[in-house]
C-alpha cells in the first residue's frame, strides 16, 4: 500500500449508523401480528425484531457497506459483548461495531445541575460525546430512531421512524443520502 493510500484510509471520514431498536427494529406491528398468531415475540435477548425492518437496515448496509453501526437504544445497557452476541445469533446483516455511553450514569454529568433540556435530549448528547471521542476526522451519520428527543444541530441527521412500522424503504433511502451525500462548506 502507498503512502497516499494509507493517508486516504487512515483519514477517511466515517460514516455511523447511530441505532435505536425499540420502534426501529422491535415493531408494534410486528409484535401484534405474532401476538394475534399465537407466536413468541421474544428469545433470549428480547423482544424479536420485524424482518421487514431488518430487511430496510440490510439495505442501508449493502448501499454503504463501510458504515459503522452504533447502538443508541437503551438495549445497550445490557453490554457491548451482549448486544454483538444477540446481532450473531439473530443473523443481523453488519456488524456492531460500538455502543453510545449512557448519558445519565455519566459520572460527569451533574443532574442537579442540569436544566431539563439536556436531561430530555440525552441519547442527543451520548450520540455528540461518541463522535467527539471516536471521529475527530469528522464524520457522516445517520441516527434512525422513533422519537424526535435530539440537539437542534442533528436534525438533519434524524430519521424519525414509525413505531409501528419500523424502519420503512423510504427510511431507508433517506438514511442513504445523509450519509453519502456531499458535505457543503
Amino acid at each position: 500500500m502507498s503512502a497516499l493510500e494509507y493517508t486516504s484510509r487512515k483519514y477517511r471520514m466515517k460514516k455511523v449508523i447511530f441505532l435505536d431498536f425499540d420502534g426501529v427494529l422491535n415493531t408494534e406491528g410486528y409484535q401484534a401480528a405474532l401476538h394475534a398468531a399465537g407466536e413468541k415475540g421474544h428469545d433470549r435477548y428480547g423482544p424479536l425484531f420485524d424482518p421487514d425492518a431488518v430487511e430496510n437496515l440490510s439495505k442501508i448496509l449493502d448501499a454503504v457497506p463501510e458504515a459503522l453501526i452504533v447502538i443508541s437504544s437503551s438495549w445497550k445497557l445490557e453490554g457491548l459483548e451482549r448486544i454483538r452476541e444477540m446481532w450473531k445469533f439473530r443473523r443481523m446483516p453488519g456488524h456492531v461495531h460500538d455502543i453510545t455511553q449512557d448519558y445519565l450514569s455519566d459520572p460527569y454529568v451533574d443532574l442537579e445541575a442540569a436544566d431539563d433540556y439536556r436531561i430530555l435530549v440525552g441519547r442527543g448528547n451520548e450520540i455528540r460525546r461518541w463522535i467527539a471521542q471516536n471521529a475527530s476526522r469528522g464524520c457522516k451519520y445517520v441516527i434512525l430512531d422513533d422519537l424526535p428527543d435530539f440537539l437542534p444541530e442533528q436534525s438533519c441527521h434524524l430519521v424519525i421512524t414509525n413505531p409501528y412500522t419500523g424502519i420503512t424503504s423510504d427510511d431507508a433511502i433517506n438514511a442513504i443520502g445523509i450519509l453519502t451525500k456531499a458535505f457543503i462548506s
